[in-house]
Parts: C-alpha cells; sequence; structure tokens
C-alpha cells in the first residue's frame, strides 16, 4: 500500500484536508446558527419598536383630545369664577347701603 514516502505524504495530505473539512463544516454551522439567532432577535427587536411607536401614537392622540377638552373646561371654569366673584361683590354692595 504505501510504497513510498510519497504515498505517505498523499495519505496525511488527505487526513488533513478532512480535519479542516470538517473544521470548516463546525465552523460555518455556528455562524450559520449566530446569524439565525440574530435575525430572530432583530425580528423581535422590529415588534417591539412596532409596538412602542403604536403606544406612542395612541398617547399622542389621547393628549391631542385631553387638550382639547381641557382648553373648554378652563374657559367654563374661568367663566365660572369671574361670575361667582361678581355675584360676592354684588352681594357686599347691597348688605353696605
Amino acid at each position: 500500500m504505501l510504497e513510498t514516502s510519497k504515498d505517505l505524504l498523499y495519505v496525511v495530505i488527505a487526513f488533513s484536508l478532512l480535519w479542516v473539512v470538517i473544521f470548516i463544516s463546525w465552523a460555518l454551522y455556528y455562524v450559520i446558527q449566530i446569524l439565525k439567532n440574530s435575525s430572530k432577535m432583530m425580528k423581535s427587536l422590529r415588534q417591539k419598536m412596532e409596538l412602542v411607536d403604536d403606544i406612542l401614537k395612541l398617547v399622542k392622540d389621547k393628549l391631542e383630545k385631553t387638550s382639547s377638552h381641557i382648553g373648554v373646561l378652563a374657559d367654563s371654569a374661568i367663566k365660572i369664577v369671574g361670575y361667582i366673584l361678581e355675584q360676592k361683590r354684588g352681594s357686599r354692595g347691597k348688605k353696605k347701603r
């Protein structure tokens, strides 16, 4: 089988190439797994960012609606307080006379 040292060299080279191919396959498998996990993580992150965006839009809409109501309530409160103050001034003026 091994007639010359050259034949032994070819056997050693073939065995070394086999181990190199096994190592490259093993490394490639782990690189693919890392890329797969990072893809899942990015998908999850994207979903969470969309959820945060939806929540912020909802809060913005609620604040816009509330601010329009607060303006009406503030105007009403100012008018009520003004009316009450006028009533108190009028009742004081009547008592003094």
